[in-house]
């Protein structure tokens, strides 16, 4: 039998062992049990106050602020939703990962496949086609969050995204930690794309 053979026991060994750790990947990600909820409930606060960011009591223990010039607005509750605010980008309608309408190709293949909606002006488009460190960086910051997220999106004057930690989504605090610097970046860099002071 095939089994019985070396080569077909270390196959089977090895794709046993790659199903175990992705189930228990998928339900340490999933957090069947709610303990990573509620350790991200209890961890949260800290974390947030870090940023200068204070809650609104309330059901839905809303967090706003502001973080190196930009107005955030944080929902860990409910949709675990992360925005941030900027001024208006002039020309730039949205940029978001969902499959949608375009108008725009960056020429950059990682960009488009990660923004499948892309909506800008004529002349915007031209500015952010050379624009590379917004480009590259939008890139980094999909290959980064995008599988962590139900989606993200550039609005004309804000950031948004909404991530998909555990059943029923929360934010873990370690996440709100590097994700507010990045969201900072995206917004520079974007902003240093079309030359607009803050």
């Amino acid at each position: 039998m095939f089994m019985s053979h070396p080569v077909g026991v270390i196959i089977s060994i090895t794709i046993c062992a790659l199903l175990t750790f992705w189930g228990i990947t998928e339900f340490l990600y999933l957090d069947i049990t709610g303990m990573g909820r509620r350790k991200a409930f209890r961890e949260f606060p800290k974390a947030a106050n870090k940023f200068g960011f204070t809650q609104k009591k309330g059901k839905t223990s809303t967090f706003t602020g502001v973080y190196d010039g930009y107005s955030f607005t944080i929902h860990p509750k409910r949709n675990a939703t992360i925005h941030l605010q900027m001024k208006s980008v002039p020309g730039l309608k949205e940029f978001i990962t969902r499959e949608g309408e375009t108008n725009f190709s960056s020429g950059d293949q990682g960009f488009d496949n990660l923004f499948r909606t892309r909506l800008v002006s004529h002349q915007l488009g031209q500015k952010l086609s050379s624009a590379k460190p917004f480009i590259a960086f939008a890139v980094q910051f999909g290959r980064r969050w995008k599988s962590k997220s139900n989606y993200i999106q550039i609005y004309n004057d804000s950031i948004y995204c909404s991530l998909k930690y555990g059943n029923g989504s929360y934010i873990p605090a370690s996440v709100l930690r590097q994700i507010v610097p990045d969201m900072v970046k995206l917004a520079n860099l974007l902003r240093a794309a079309v030359k607009m002071e803050n």
